[in-house]
């Protein structure tokens, strides 16, 4: 089935949105720690409680997400979740840029009791399948809770004089000038690294290896270290989230800092940019979306009637009109309650893992790509 229709048929059924990368390192722009109610309720850990009782009213939540950026999508989302979050169930919670590693080793070990919650999107499934992690982190070794947002906007990022304006303008630029190579910065094991492969083995499928072999992968760093290396001129194109870098592409920018952006992982409406899908990248020939899908996940001993309350409580938050206007200023897409749903989002989990499977049974390695 294509994954455009199956996508489609999957978030009809309460189930899809789509998914990764680059990735879980994004911008250093600082925000708030995500606790909530005031300064007495924070001496107190006593929180107001919006909707009554809860098993987590008055106790201290620790949020933790694969991303040790303050200032990127992975941050701001649990932010955001984790304040309404906070409210409707009356605990005091505060986000934990960890990264991913540390985040579901933290998570796997957590008791079973709703005060530690990992907050991160598909890079926490996809480090497994990719070997960036190890098999004690599978989803199955992990308890899938809710879905909690979508960002459709990790992209690719040039400077501003790039040669080329998407990707497959790049893959002909470099078919016209053999002498020539791209160095794109990407993350192990993460949805930059799942975009990537994608577009690589699409350009050998329409090029051939000579050009395909000219791309070359630059593996780790934060967004802000990612720039700096597109700056430098260390890196040809990056991996990054449109929010941390639409900055660079207003009128006025130093030309030095310059950026264009394109070929977004999924739709992102309003914005201007190319998707990969639009500008033609497939896989198996069939149109290719892979949005960052955000979720929590509990140890797998998590406390059922806990799980339940968050469920329900993540429901009543992805309804509230001041949320989703929040998320929607930062251009994420807001779930439905009936995509919350504690069923729907597993099978809506399990479903595209499964998509990510089959690019990664026939990926070329990180050996091969760098």
């Amino acid at each position: 089935m294509k994954l455009r229709k199956l996508a489609a048929l999957l978030l009809s059924a309460s189930m899809v949105a789509g998914l990764l990368a680059g990735c879980g390192n994004t911008a250093s722009n600082d925000q708030g720690a995500g606790n909530t109610g005031d300064a007495n309720s924070e001496q107190t850990g006593e929180v107001n409680n919006a909707s009554g009782e809860s098993s987590l009213k008055g106790k201290r939540v620790r949020v933790v997400i694969g991303s040790t950026s303050t200032g990127g999508d992975s941050y701001m989302i649990a932010d955001m979740v984790t304040r309404y979050l906070g409210e409707e169930m009356g605990f005091n919670g505060k986000v934990d840029a960890v990264g991913n590693a540390q985040a579901l080793d933290a998570v796997s070990k957590a008791d079973g009791d709703g005060t530690t919650i990992m907050m991160f999107h598909d890079m926490a499934y996809l480090s497994v399948l990719f070997g960036a992690v190890g098999e004690e982190y599978s989803l199955e070794n992990l308890t899938v809770g809710p879905r909690i947002g979508v960002n459709p906007g990790g992209c690719f990022v040039a400077h501003a004089d790039a040669p080329y304006n998407n990707l497959s303008e790049a893959a002909q630029w470099l078919k016209d000038n053999p002498d020539q190579t791209l160095r794109v910065n990407i993350e192990s094991g993460s949805a930059s690294h799942l975009d990537f492969v994608v577009w690589y083995m699409w350009v050998k499928e329409q090029y051939g290896d000579d050009v395909a072999s000219r791309i070359k992968a630059l593996v780790g760093g934060t967004t802000d270290e990612k720039k700096q290396r597109l700056w430098d001129g260390n890196a040809d194109i990056i991996y990054a989230d449109y929010s941390s870098c639409v900055e660079f592409t207003k009128e006025g920018v130093d030309a030095q800092l310059a950026m264009k952006l394109f070929d977004t992982c999924g739709n992102l409406e309003g914005s201007g940019v190319i998707s990969m899908a639009d500008d033609g990248i497939t896989f198996n020939g069939e149109p290719f979306d892979f949005n960052k899908d955000f979720f929590m996940l509990f140890p797998k001993d998590m406390d059922e009637g806990i799980l339940n309350e968050i469920t329900a409580a993540m429901q009543k938050v992805c309804e509230n009109p001041d949320f989703q206007a929040e998320m929607a200023n930062l251009m994420y897409s807001n779930v439905t309650a009936e995509d919350a749903d504690l069923e729907a989002s597993r099978q809506f989990i399990t479903d595209k893992s499964a998509i990510a499977q089959q690019i990664i049974d026939v990926a070329p390695s990180l050996d091969e790509l760098t």
